[in-house]
C-alpha cells in the first residue's frame, strides 16, 4: 500500500486549479483591471479565441473567476476575481517574480565586432 503524501496531494490541487500556460497569465491581467474578453484576446499575446473561451470557462467553473453578463445590446460580459482568486494571487506574483529574476540572469547580450564575419556553423 503506497502512502500518500499530503504536501503532493495539496500540489496536485493547485496545479489542477492554476496549472497550464494561460491560467496564470489570466489571473495576472484580470487583476490588473483587464476584465472583458476582447481586452484580454488583445493583450494575452499567443493565445487563440478558443483557447481563451476554454480557460475563461475553466477558471468560472472552478470558481476562481466570476462571469457577469449585462443586458446589453451588444452583450457584454465581464470576469472578475473571486475571493477565491484573489487568494491565488500571491502565487501568481511569486511564479512573476521568478521569473523576471531567471529570464534577468539568463540574458546575456554577445556583442559582434562591426567587420567580423559570425561563423557559418
Amino acid at each position: 500500500m503506497v502512502k500518500e503524501n499530503i504536501e503532493t496531494k495539496a500540489l496536485e490541487y493547485c496545479m489542477d486549479m492554476l496549472g497550464g500556460k494561460w491560467k496564470p497569465i489570466i489571473l495576472y491581467h484580470v487583476s490588473k483591471g483587464t476584465n472583458r474578453f476582447n481586452k484580454l484576446f488583445n493583450e494575452i499575446e499567443g493565445i487563440n479565441r478558443q483557447m481563451l473561451s476554454k480557460q475563461l470557462k475553466s477558471l468560472e467553473r472552478s470558481g476562481i473567476l466570476d462571469r457577469t453578463l449585462y443586458g446589453e445590446i451588444p452583450p457584454r460580459v465581464e470576469y472578475t476575481l473571486t475571493p477565491l482568486g484573489k487568494s491565488l494571487l500571491p502565487v501568481v506574483q511569486a511564479m512573476t517574480k521568478w521569473g523576471q529574476k531567471q529570464t534577468k540572469e539568463k540574458v546575456e547580450v554577445v556583442e559582434v565586432p562591426q567587420n567580423q564575419q559570425l561563423p557559418l556553423f
